[in-house]
């Protein structure tokens, strides 16, 4: 129940609250109560009616909606009965009869729709004990219900004058009761609607009221307002829950009881017939005790009853074992039936039904196997067999729900020779299937097969012809291959000759202008310039000289590497003289640690690193700050050079360290350069196990950081290391 069921139920609960404190206090005049108490009663009733038919115009068309159609007008019936209960203050008898009428039909509406409501037939047990637990149960509660309720009601009737007409109020709510009794042993808990037994706590409430009014409206004592009235009033609140447990449920479930009542309503519906019996013997003795006279109904009823509840228990002691063979049947996979002589079915189990296409074992009960099986005009043959020594074939099952027919394999065996067989039916459907299958495969396997051999000759011939002019392709590239790799041994030979004729010269120069220069004092202002120009120029050249002769080593795998624990600081200061005589050198901020460990690589090579990444960044950045930092990490330690220009564009970062790569900058045309710097700067760091990254700065200006391994000193070493430190 949600939370809108839970809300109705709180309200309904402090309606009945307040109404209870307000009947068993009474204040004001008595007229004033009585009108009260009618308005009282005449809205709970409005509520109810109102409510179930809201309920039913929300449902759809099925046995909830036939019932809660019943049920609304039969409430709307009561309503107006509780309408003339409230203008026959004056005990008028014609509004006494009307109110009369208008029950009995809203009963019987009431009984029609509680006939109507969804349930599932008991079929745990045979059809005889079920008859003869109904017929105890109805029995003994008819006879208790005389005996206890309705004979001295009609006792005091009789004593004070008034018509035995008024027995009629609390007697159809006993029918309703008991028929709701009966719906509860007759059919499945499981199939069973929640609202059935809220409808039954309200029956039970009407009743109550009922008999309290018959006794109070025929001695002139009743009045509205009463304590009678709560009954009808507690009524009306439990058939208000039934409505809403009905509409807070999907349109096709039915809402059940809780797994606790259920269990309960099971073990109680066991033991009821038992405990009724008892019940009625117990109130005939304790009658006889008391009155010292017999009560001839109770006592043949008690033992009536008695006999047939002994013969209940025999049936249910041959149910027991029966019941065990049943289960075992019904939980057998496959489909079992047995049949008579004449080849008509009386029992199957439910995957034979499930087979067949039904859905219930009295559909196929006394069909003959000529219906089912095919051919049918073999039926009578096999049946014949069976009888005698069994019979196993395969056939085909025609289903009763369509007009498809499934193969099974179908054994009958003699159950009782000669009276009644016993029979199994295999379906071989999905074997069948699983036939066609396997050679639908088959018959794909070899036509691939077929298509398989037929490519694979074609397949041959064009690998052949491929392979003969692959091979003729081969041996044209190998020999394109060789001719290639002498003209670039011819170019390295080239370039390596040229760079070697060109160094002594460049140097004989470089010398020269240096002795010119030391004499500047006696030369030209305009003279000394230009041979610093040229002097710069030729220093430039030859740097360029020796870059190719070193990228020729490294190609030729000749430029040796001496990797050896180096000081960042001795590196730097070669560096800084390198620059010493270029313009705006004192753009570079050294950001070195006094303490930064040894880096494992070769002195000149590091030397090149720093001195390529240094120039590039004062081609590009010709403005602004550059940075060179220093710091370790672990085991490795990063340089990193920072510039302030307009960084890198992002298209070029992936080729920048590629041979003769210039970026696409709007000034790259107009700065000189060989893209060879960059180039150089990554083999050497590759040659020393070291790396080196590019990225764009966010504030502007490129960033290159490499790295190169740290020196790992052993622990005595560094002890010793820590020690000189401190002396």
């Amino acid at each position: 129940m949600n939370s809108t069921s839970k809300g109705i139920r709180g309200f309904i609960l402090f309606y009945l609250f307040l109404y209870a404190l307000w009947i068993f206090f009474p204040a004001g005049h008595p007229s004033e109560r009585a009108l009260g108490g009618g308005l009282a009663l005449w809205f709970s009733g409005t509520v109810a009616t109102v409510t179930a038919i809201y309920t039913r115009h929300h449902l759809p068309s099925g046995s909830n909606r036939r019932l809660w159609t019943w049920i609304s007008v039969g409430l709307g019936l009561w309503w107006t009965g509780d309408f003339f209960l409230i203008i026959s203050s004056t005990h008028s008898p014609l509004f006494s009869s009307l109110r009369e009428i208008v029950f009995t039909v809203g009963a019987g509406l009431i009984l029609a729709g509680i006939l109507q409501s969804p349930r599932k037939t008991l079929t745990s047990v045979s059809k005889l004990r079920l008859w003869m637990d109904v017929t105890i149960n109805a029995s003994a509660v008819v006879i208790l219900s005389w005996l206890i309720l309705l004979k001295p009601v009609m006792q005091t009737l009789n004593a004070t004058g008034a018509g035995s007409f008024a027995i009629l109020y609390p007697s159809m709510d006993l029918v309703l009761l008991l028929v709701l009794i009966l719906i509860f042993q007759t059919s499945e808990v499981e199939s069973i609607p929640q609202s059935l037994g809220w409808i039954g706590a309200g029956l039970l409430a009407y009743t109550m009221s009922d008999l309290a009014y018959v006794y109070q409206a025929n001695s002139n004592a009743y009045t509205p307002g009463s304590p009678v009235d709560l009954g009808w009033t507690l009524g009306d609140g439990f058939f208000i829950l039934s409505s809403w447990v009905q509409m807070q449920t999907k349109p096709d479930e039915i809402p059940r009881f809780p797994r606790v009542l259920r269990f309960l309503i099971q073990r109680i519906r066991n033991y009821l017939p038992l405990v009724n019996v008892i019940v009625l013997g117990w109130y005939t003795l304790l009658l006889w005790q008391f009155s010292g006279k017999s009560e001839p109904l109770g006592l043949w009823g008690t033992v009536f009853l008695g006999l047939v509840l002994i013969a209940r228990q025999g049936i249910m002691t041959g149910e027991v074992e029966y019941q065990q063979y049943a289960n075992l049947v019904n939980h057998i996979a496959e489909p079992t039936f047995i049949c008579n002589a004449t080849g008509h079915l009386r029992l199957a189990n439910p995957a034979f039904l499930e087979l067949i296409g039904v859905d219930s074992p009295e559909k196929i009960t006394g069909l003959p196997l000529q219906q089912i099986f095919r051919p049918s005009a073999e039926v009578t043959l096999w049946i014949k067999e069976g009888l005698s020594s069994g019979w196993t074939g395969e056939v085909e099952v025609q289903r009763l729900s369509n007009i498809l027919s499934l193969p099974v394999m179908l054994a009958l065996r003699p159950l009782v020779p000669g009276k009644t067989i016993a029979g199994t039916a295999h379906d071989l459907s999905q074997i069948k299937q699983q036939q066609i299958a396997l050679q639908k495969a088959y018959e794909e396997i070899a036509h691939a097969h077929a298509e398989l051999s037929r490519m694979n000759a074609e397949l041959e011939q064009r690998v052949a012809e491929k392979t003969a002019s692959l091979s003729e392709a081969y041996q044209q590239l190998e020999r394109q291959n060789i001719a290639l790799k002498n003209l670039d041994r011819l170019k390295s030979d080239f370039v390596s000759l040229v760079s070697h004729e060109l160094r002594a010269p460049l140097t004989n120069i470089s010398g020269g202008i240096e002795l010119l220069l030391l004499r500047s004092k006696r030369l030209p202002r305009d003279a000394t310039q230009t041979l610093r120009l040229v002097q710069s120029e030729i220093l430039r050249l030859t740097r360029f000289v020796e870059s190719i002769l070193d990228l020729s080593a490294l190609d030729a795998g000749k430029m040796p590497l001496f990797l050896a624990p180096i000081s960042v600081h001795s590196v730097i200061e070669v560096v800084k003289r390198q620059f010493s005589h270029t313009p705006n050198a004192g753009r570079i901020r050294w950001e070195i640690p006094d303490k930064f460990p040894d880096l494992l690589a070769d002195e000149q090579a590091l030397t090149s690193v720093l001195y390529h990444l240094l120039d590039n960044a004062m081609k590009y950045a010709p403005e602004g700050e550059i940075v060179v930092k220093a710091w370790s990490e672990e085991d490795q330690g990063f340089l990193e050079v920072r510039d302030h220009g307009q960084g890198i564009p992002e298209e070029d970062l992936p080729l920048l360290f590629t041979q003769f790569f210039r970026s696409r900058m709007s000034d790259s045309q107009t700065i000189y350069g060989h893209g060879l710097g960059l180039y150089m700067v990554r083999r050497l760091l590759e040659a020393m196990n070291g790396t080196i990254m590019v990225r764009n700065l966010p504030e502007g200006g490129a960033c290159f950081t490499c790295s190169l391994p740290i020196v790992q000193m052993e622990a005595g070493e560094d002890h010793e290391a820590e020690s000189l430190d401190r002396g």
